[in-house]
């Protein structure tokens, strides 16, 4: 008695999994950009802020600068966090689907 999933079976998960991974980086996409924008930007203008100027004669704009993207940095790293936790099983899942989907009975005996 053969008790494995068919290759439609397998076909059709790859094909759902596919699909759940296309709807949710709807959303995982923008955090993740928002946060590969924001973080250079916070450190290129926090590191020559603190390295150059003084505490009295700091000029406003890279401090602004500063400010605003740490707290866009500070407020999206939740939701970076589960972001890069969804994308990275979604890609595991796929792989292991993928590789499971080529192993056949056929190319096993041929080796």
């Amino acid at each position: 008695m053969d008790l494995r999933q068919p290759e439609a079976w397998k076909r059709h998960e790859l094909a759902a999994t596919e699909r759940m991974q296309a709807d949710l980086s709807r959303y995982t996409r923008p955090v993740m950009s928002i946060m590969a924008t924001c973080s250079p930007v916070y450190l290129m203008t926090w590191g020559p802020l603190y390295a150059l100027w003084e505490v009295g004669h700091i000029p406003w704009l890279p401090l602004l600068a500063a400010a605003f993207s740490g707290l866009v940095v500070t407020m999206t790293f939740p939701a970076f966090a589960l972001a890069v936790g969804i994308e990275s099983y979604f890609c595991r899942r796929l792989h292991n689907l993928q590789v499971c989907e080529f192993r056949t009975p056929a190319s096993e005996g041929a080796d």
